[in-house]
């Protein structure tokens, strides 16, 4: 189904579900007033029904029986209602093409207290710097990510591709505190409804040159689980060398995320942006 420019999935309007080993129908309040005439015009079809006559007596209590389950099945449809939470969105125009690059740097000294350094490399100062005020709304504007608000994911597509990701967390305590708010502020009206929480969100994606002596293989092979990182914008020089903006404040990250394209489940973002948007631009 679409909506303007927006695709809509019926899967999330309409759905079964098994409860207490019966099929239930789960269908968003939009179509309340459907079922409603169904179950009025079961009810026509049932007193039509008990103005024929049927030669046999199993032949009408079959008919009853079928009618009766069709309505209970009806009637016991849950009702869904939805909320939507919209994670901070970019109030620029997003430019992929000014992402040109990822760096990755690390300490001369590996035994040093210096952390190694993750970002991406941009062609303009200004969308790297409005790009990295994004991330830090992600963030609540805090200069450290201990509870990765900030989703970094490295996906490995092939021997010579991997993608990157950066997108806000769906774990983010404003979105719990809204979701229960709004169940809260409308728990009588839609009394024995269902809540649908659904978030809309930005992710960004670029796919850049994996093999051997770049810099992500360095970049997994030296960094400690238990050890954080800088996560620091970079600029691209006229010589094609990479310098960090330092008048950019960076963000100190405590987790990121690396699995190759076949081992992500069917409920990371990763998969889901994956099946729909990258398999067209990958190399073969």
């Amino acid at each position: 189904m679409k909506k303007g420019k927006w695709r809509i999935s019926l899967k999330s309007l309409i759905w079964f579900k098994w409860q207490n080993h019966l099929p239930r129908l789960v269908i968003h309040e939009k179509y309340e007033r459907h079922v409603k005439w169904i179950l009025r015009i079961l009810a026509i079809i049932a007193i039509g029904s008990s103005l024929l006559v049927f030669e046999t007596w199993y032949l009408r209590l079959s008919l009853a029986i079928v009618l009766f389950l069709i309505e209970q099945f009806f009637e016991r449809s849950i009702f869904l209602y939805t909320s939507i939470y919209v994670q901070p969105l970019p109030s620029f125009t997003t430019e992929s093409e000014k992402w040109t690059d990822m760096c990755f740097a690390y300490p001369i000294n590996p035994e040093s207290n210096e952390l190694n350094v993750v970002g991406p490399v941009f062609s303009d100062r200004e969308y790297a710097h409005n790009f990295f005020n994004l991330l830090r709304d992600w963030n609540y504007q805090q200069s450290e990510d201990k509870d990765n608000n900030i989703c970094l994911s490295f996906v490995i597509e092939n021997d010579i591709q991997y993608s990157v990701y950066f997108y806000p967390s769906l774990k983010r305590k404003t979105i719990a505190s809204f979701f229960k708010a709004a169940e809260e502020h409308q728990k009588y009206d839609k009394y024995r409804k269902e809540h649908q929480e659904l978030v809309m969100q930005m992710i960004f994606c670029k796919v850049f040159r994996y093999g051997k002596g770049l810099g992500l293989r360095r970049f997994l092979q030296i960094q400690s689980e238990d050890k954080p990182f800088w996560l620091k914008p970079f600029i691209i020089k006229a010589d094609r060398t990479f310098e960090v903006i330092w008048e950019e404040e960076p963000i100190l990250k405590y987790h990121f995320k690396c699995r190759r394209r076949n081992e992500l489940n069917k409920n990371e973002v990763e998969y889901q942006h994956g099946k729909h948007v990258i398999k067209d631009k990958l190399k073969k």
